[in-house]
């Protein structure tokens, strides 16, 4: 058979017909519309993975900058702290050398050996040797 003889076939209109042309017709409809509420669901599904994960990503952003902020702070606290412990060691270095130890006294605390005589002249800023 060639397409020109199809051309040839009548259909029926009898309430058979029309009724299977309907079901047809509904069965078509009913599809496109199973088809459309699939594609809505999976469309809304995929919007609040989007929306779920999204958010997911802007607060490890958030919190990511705020631990980097603690880790900078903490940084410079550990340098300072670290340049005390420096000066702090270098103090009981001198503390452990005599030399200094005995300049350390006799400046800070008027120390002076047995027999020697302390002479206050007027440049001194330290406090009146004759007032002890």
């Amino acid at each position: 058979m060639t397409n020109g003889s199809r051309n040839n076939v009548e259909h029926l209109n009898n309430d058979y017909s029309r009724q299977i042309a309907s079901d047809k017709q509904g069965y078509s409809d009913r599809a496109s519309q199973v088809r459309r509420r699939r594609f809505i669901l999976i469309v809304a599904i995929f919007g609040a993975l989007v929306l779920f994960f999204g958010y997911q990503l802007i607060n490890t952003r958030a919190n990511l900058s705020q631990v980097n902020h603690q880790v900078a702070t903490s940084q410079v606290n550990l340098k300072q702290e670290q340049r005390k412990n420096a000066k702090l060691n270098s103090q009981i270095k001198q503390l452990n050398n005599d030399d200094y130890l005995q300049k350390l006294l006799r400046s800070k605390y008027d120390y002076t050996k047995s027999g020697e005589t302390v002479y206050s002249l007027p440049n001194d800023n330290a406090a009146d040797v004759t007032a002890n």
